[in-house]
């Protein structure tokens, strides 16, 4: 069996995603153990001196800290790697035969003006040089495939989900509703803080005032200018459900700029999977994801974001719609996709 070593440097989405799911999903086919926080080497979980490493194990239902040698490993798998630390890391893990992996889901080359990344000279040295040395490079994209595409070989694992932790469907309807409230009238958005200009750049203005908006995700969303809303805090990536269950509709709102075409669909996905549909901004992934008008739909003009919230606040055009979306987040369920990963690995 190939043996991965997930190196982790995210606790947003990206650890849950790139790396947790996988992980967790792998199976038989695979042995797997993740760390769980940044791989700064200060942190003493990765010895770049003796090359050990200090694990998250799952030793009979209970996750413990145990210590193995790189060399146990035949791939380790990196997230968003471009620091001075991870260059001399991946070297001496070359020394030692072991593939390295690096995964990327942003598009690191391109600058998205809402989004705070370093984008220092040194730091994009680093990326490139980092790139160039790994084995294989993992992204989410087409865009991203393009992207890195230039700098060393790329495969594409497209982000999935994991529909066992969301609500069941029984007879067409969602069970286990985790809140009390009023179908039909809230529309909803949520992510980290850093989001939040992006979100009010693309819907000031855009949403009908007698419609609910809730928004999740940080306490400075309270600055979004609309009457009807509810704000609620920072969340924890397995409290979606939950989270979701407050909305009725989807929104996407994204400028629309080369980085943004690299980032994924996901957001959808997750909407879907609770039988949400989406309005969107016209990025290529979402352009693929939704087929307007029956499981979403994609804005052309600011104003369509009134237009299609007025559309979808009727119950029988959103039930359907959003009956299709799930089909489209069903497709995408990890436990049906894991052999993707499976396949990657063991080809490096």
């Amino acid at each position: 069996m190939t043996k991965v070593l997930y190196i982790c440097n995210s606790k947003e989405a990206t650890l849950k995603y790139r790396v947790l799911l996988p992980a967790k999903h792998l199976g038989a086919d695979t042995t797997h153990d993740y760390t769980d926080i940044p791989y700064e080497l200060k942190e003493g979980r990765v010895n770049v001196m003796t090359m050990e490493v200090r694990v998250n194990k799952n030793i009979l239902g209970t996750t413990q800290i145990i210590t193995r040698p790189f060399s146990y490993y035949d791939v380790v798998v990196m997230q968003h790697a471009w620091d001075d630390d991870l260059i001399i890391l991946i070297l001496r893990l070359k020394e030692l035969g072991i593939k390295v992996v690096l995964d990327y889901d942003d598009d690191l080359y391109h600058d998205n003006p809402f989004y705070p990344y370093d984008y220092s000279d040194g730091r994009m040295k680093n990326l490139t040089e980092a790139i160039q040395l790994a084995d294989l490079i993992t992204v989410t994209t087409p865009a991203l495939a393009e992207t890195y595409g230039k700098y060393n070989k790329v495969s594409t694992l497209p982000n999935m989900i994991d529909l066992s932790e969301y609500p069941i469907w029984v007879q067409g309807e969602l069970k286990d509703i985790l809140i009390h409230r009023k179908p039909g009238k809230t529309v909803g958005w949520y992510s980290s803080g850093i989001r939040f200009e992006e979100f009010k750049s693309v819907m000031e203005g855009w949403i009908p005032e007698d419609v609910h908006l809730y928004l999740a995700g940080s306490i400075i969303f309270k600055g979004f200018k609309h009457e009807n809303k509810t704000v609620a805090a920072r969340f924890k990536h397995e409290d979606n459900p939950k989270i979701l269950s407050n909305i009725d509709i989807g929104l996407i709102p994204l400028a629309l700029n080369r980085f943004n075409n690299g980032k994924s669909d996901l957001k959808g996905l997750e909407y879907g999977a609770m039988g949400i549909p989406s309005i969107a901004s016209p990025t290529e992934p979402y352009k693929k994801l939704i087929k307007h008008g029956v499981n979403g739909f994609l804005i052309k003009h600011g104003r369509d974001w009134g237009k299609y919230i007025n559309l979808l606040l009727d119950d029988k055009t959103r039930a359907d719609m959003g009956k299709e979306a799930r089909k489209v987040s069903e497709s995408r369920d990890i436990r049906k996709n894991i052999g993707k990963w499976t396949d990657v690995y063991k080809i490096i």
